[in-house]
C-alpha cells in the first residue's frame, strides 16, 4: 500500500513539474518564467531518476506533450 501511494505521489510531482515546464516556456514573466521552468525541469528530473516506472512515466508525459 505505501508502494502504491508513493508512485501516485511520484505521478502527481512529475506532472506538476511538466506543468511548470509548460509554464516557464510559455513565457508568464520575465524571472517568473525561468524559475517556473527550473523548478518544473528539477522535479522531473528527480522523478525521473528515482526510479524506473516514474521514469517510463514522465517519458510518456513528455511525449503527449
Amino acid at each position: 500500500m505505501i508502494k502504491t501511494l508513493g508512485k501516485h505521489i511520484g505521478k502527481i510531482i512529475a506532472v506538476f513539474g511538466v506543468l511548470l515546464i509548460g509554464f516557464g516556456l510559455a513565457g508568464a514573466g520575465p524571472d517568473t518564467g525561468l524559475w517556473a521552468f527550473l523548478v518544473g525541469l528539477l522535479l522531473v528530473i528527480a522523478c525521473a531518476v528515482s526510479s524506473r516506472e516514474l521514469r517510463k512515466f514522465v517519458r510518456s508525459v513528455l511525449d503527449f506533450i
